[in-house]
């Protein structure tokens, strides 16, 4: 099978970066052909906020060098990670255009939330989850603690869910767990379209013998 992954690297190495490139090798171990795009968010630092808004909103380029891709290698599912904030939306267009079908990990709520955590200062907060009031999100200065920043994250989500963006332009999401995927269907997305599927490990540890020598890893 031929699968596009798209990805928008974040400035920080983190955990979205890590399940991109180890899915992606775990597909190719089974013989898949895997097909990658990504851009990275080292290149925010040469643009403007003008720039930064726009390119988050629609990007043109992006749309473009996607479309090309899928004439020339013809995936046949395109597998989107982290579109947030360079590849941005214009690329569910993009595939769509070609007739590829299109599959969203959701690996936070970046949808419905500005910072993409329902969480800052402290504490859990869910203003924007049904998104009928954004300005918290702005006012708060909840993306990059900056309201200039915020109104475009803001914007970006509000016009999108408008124009219907997440239910048409999207065949397929994932969700990681139960409690993601009853929020995520809270804040508007329709249950039947939603997968459920755990993080991994590959390739997977060889179990211990309960001698000592091992670790316990507790994430969040």
């Amino acid at each position: 099978m031929r699968i596009l992954l798209v990805h928008n690297q974040y400035q920080q190495l983190g955990g979205e970066d890590t399940i991109f490139e180890t899915e992606a090798g775990l597909l190719e171990s089974y013989g898949h052909r895997v097909i990658r795009y990504t851009v990275h968010n080292n290149s925010i630092s040469k643009m403007n906020p003008i720039s930064l808004a726009r390119a988050s909103f629609w990007n043109n380029r992006v749309y473009d060098e996607l479309k090309t891709l899928i004439q020339k290698e013809k995936p046949e599912v395109a597998h989107f990670h982290n579109t947030f904030p360079l590849i941005s939306p214009a690329a569910y267009y993009a595939a769509r255009k070609e007739g590829v079908p299109v599959v969203q990990t959701l690996h936070n709520f970046r949808l419905m939330c500005a910072n993409g955590l329902f969480f800052r200062d402290g504490h859990v907060c869910e203003s924007c989850l049904t998104y009928k009031n954004p300005l918290p999100g702005i006012v708060r200065s909840c993306y990059r603690q900056s309201r200039i920043a915020s109104a475009a994250a803001v914007s970006t989500i509000k016009f999108h869910a408008i124009l219907g963006t997440w239910l048409k332009a999207i065949d397929v999401f994932i969700a990681y767990s139960n409690f993601a995927h009853k929020k995520f269907i809270q804040g508007g997305l329709p249950a039947q379209k939603i997968a459920f599927k755990t993080n991994f490990l590959y390739p997977a540890p060889e179990p211990g013998m309960g001698d000592g020598n091992y670790a316990l890893f507790v994430g969040r």
